[in-house]
């Protein structure tokens, strides 16, 4: 199953700014795909979370938090519908 990788704290307000598609581009041979500008990808070669860590790491311009999520856990979260019955301001 595909890598889910979130990048924290990055083009926000201008500091650790860089452009999501290029890193999906150099990631390619990965099948890496962007999500948004926040700098979510999809990873779909299979391979450990420390390995998809280290090749997104190796491609940042700069240090920052990466994490890695299997994809499944992030389609059961969304599957539980943990907001149900919250209002919404």
């Amino acid at each position: 199953m595909a890598l889910v990788v979130f990048l924290r704290g990055v083009n926000v307000g201008g500091h650790r700014t860089f452009r999501p598609t290029k890193l999906a581009e150099a990631l390619n041979h990965l099948g890496a795909v962007n999500i948004g500008a926040a700098g979510t990808l999809v990873i779909r070669q299979p391979m450990t979370q420390a390995q998809a860590r280290a090749a997104v790491a190796r491609k940042l311009p700069f240090v920052a938090d990466i994490i890695v999520c299997p994809g499944r856990d992030i389609a059961s979260l969304i599957s539980k519908n943990p907001f149900e019955g919250q209002s919404v301001r």
